[in-house]
């Protein structure tokens, strides 16, 4: 089996274990078993080599699918940039490489107990490529199982009678007359199936750096803190890299999703708004504390951004691009006005309480 197919074992694992969370605990706030316990969720792969994937509800079923191409790009490209951080490391040392050639290199580290710990720096780069496409595959999972638990789907099933109708990872331009939603309503669905996402990343990497020791492979040789760095440079990179292969930076009345830019720029304000919220719930480690959780997530999109322009000569700043562009301030806040007229109307199909703006 190539490491590839491991990883689509691995997150259809991940997608079905976090379903039955999500049900696990909808039963419990809401004492509902029977309407719990009735759906079934329904993922898979699709073995399509573009960025791509939808969600949709039929009968008692809630389905997934993603496309091998979403999981082959980012692994590829964590892997291929993991790969060239060492070779950059190598190249400062004193010894003569050949250009092309398979190098790596091995260490050992002292813990403060004594004990000494071997690295390799082909298993680092293996395992942290593979942690990194780890956390862009949950928050893809999150961001449809939001589509999902959220009502979205079956909101959408309720506009035209026997009719399923799905919600896709990304869109064209919405030109034709024949929709169901306007363009506004479908960003305001997508910006709800981020801040999901959003909320659920950042809650499993809270009890990831509980747990360090016991869910953490060793072999990665990072620190606690460093969870949130490298899954702030997941998802910016995961942005950055469908910025480019999509091509969406503009903003668009016609658009159901806002660019990329934007949609990081709200994921990354919800994040850091929900650790300064359960900043009372983290059980902070030796030298660590809220404002450098803080500043591990804000250094680590800035590292992503530095990677990704480096290898596409690119010059890409999402704090430099939308800090005042009118465009961004104008369609967020539709987009967040918007919420308020809509979430009424999921309420009827919504299985998890919807977020009220204070």
């Amino acid at each position: 089996m190539s490491i590839k197919e491991n990883f689509y074992n691995d997150i259809e694992k991940r997608a079905y274990t976090m379903y039955e969370q999500y049900k696990y605990l909808i039963e419990k706030g809401f004492g509902n078993e029977d309407e719990v316990s009735k759906y079934q969720l329904k993922f898979n792969f699709l073995n399509n080599l573009e960025l791509g994937g939808k969600a949709w509800v039929k009968n008692n079923f809630d389905y997934i699918q993603i496309n091998t191409g979403v999981i082959d790009n980012f692994l590829d490209y964590f892997y291929d940039l993991t790969k060239n951080e060492t070779n950059k490391f190598l190249s400062r040392l004193p010894f003569n490489f050949e250009e092309g050639d398979s190098t790596s290199y091995e260490m050992i580290k002292f813990n403060a107990d004594g004990t000494a710990i071997l690295y390799d720096s082909k298993i680092i780069d293996e395992k942290l490529a593979g942690l990194l496409t780890i956390f862009v595959s949950r928050f893809i999972v999150s961001h449809e199982l939001g589509h999902i638990l959220n009502g979205h789907c079956k909101f959408l099933n309720s506009k035209r009678e026997n009719s399923i109708q799905y919600i896709p990872m990304f869109s064209e331009d919405n030109n034709s007359t024949d929709n169901i939603l306007s363009p506004l309503d479908f960003r305001t669905l997508e910006m709800d199936a981020d801040a999901f996402a959003a909320t659920d990343s950042i809650k499993n990497l809270i009890m990831l750096y509980w747990k360090f020791d016991e869910n953490v492979n060793k072999d990665i040789n990072i620190k606690p803190s460093e969870l949130f760095y490298w899954w702030s440079f997941a998802i910016r990179s995961n942005f950055l890299i469908t910025q480019k292969i999509l091509n969406e930076e503009k903003y668009k009345p016609s658009k159901k999703h806002l660019p990329s830019v934007a949609r990081w720029m709200l994921i990354l304000s919800s994040s850091l708004d929900l650790i300064d919220k359960q900043v009372d719930t983290i059980n902070f480690k030796d030298g660590d504390d809220k404002q450098k959780i803080l500043q591990e997530i804000i250094d680590g999109y800035l590292y992503a951004e530095k990677c990704y322009n480096e290898r596409f000569s690119t010059f890409f700043n999402c704090y430099e691009e939308t800090k005042e562009n009118k465009d961004f301030h104008t369609f967020v806040n539709e987009t967040q006005q918007n919420w308020e007229i809509i979430r009424e109307e999921l309420d009827e199909f919504s299985r998890l309480i919807l977020y009220k703006r204070q």
